[in-house]
């Protein structure tokens, strides 16, 4: 009969785990949905350089949704614009960055995220900061 005694309990630990992040979530005004790397910095890049990033969506909720990825300019896509998250699912969502046609110093480029579940949706941004410096051409590298 003791064996059996810790099951309830590690039960309700999770209930408990549970409905602390689902109240972190509301209270934070993200209707339930987690993103991992919501700022996200990409650190010094040459130009003409393409830089790879991912951010994570995890739905904390028990009803599914719906995601689209909306690039705040051409230079930074999403790979999948669109797709659906099941309740308590997550989606790693990779997004590529190309600094071509960008001119040299600190950028932030905004992802756009928005979500719908039946008739709510919102909206989410992702900041992806980097700098872009001179391309150096091989000559230019070398010392004398």
């Amino acid at each position: 009969m003791q064996r059996k005694r810790w099951v309830p309990l590690v039960l309700i630990w999770l209930g408990v785990i549970w409905l602390a992040q689902m109240g972190m979530a509301q209270a934070g005004g993200h209707h339930g949905v987690w993103i991992i790397g919501k700022r996200v910095d990409l650190g010094v890049l040459s130009a003409g350089e393409v830089a790879q990033t991912a951010v994570t969506v995890v739905n904390l909720s028990v009803r599914g949704l719906e995601m689209e990825a909306l690039p705040s300019c051409g230079c930074t896509v999403a790979e999948e614009s669109r797709s659906a998250l099941g309740a308590f699912g997550w989606k790693r969502l990779p997004v590529r960055v190309d600094t071509a046609g960008l001119g040299v110093g600190v950028h932030g480029k905004v992802l756009r995220l928005s979500f719908r579940r039946g008739r709510e949706s919102w909206q989410e941004d992702v900041l992806l900061r980097f700098t872009v410096r001179k391309s150096m051409s091989p000559v230019e590298g070398v010392k004398r």
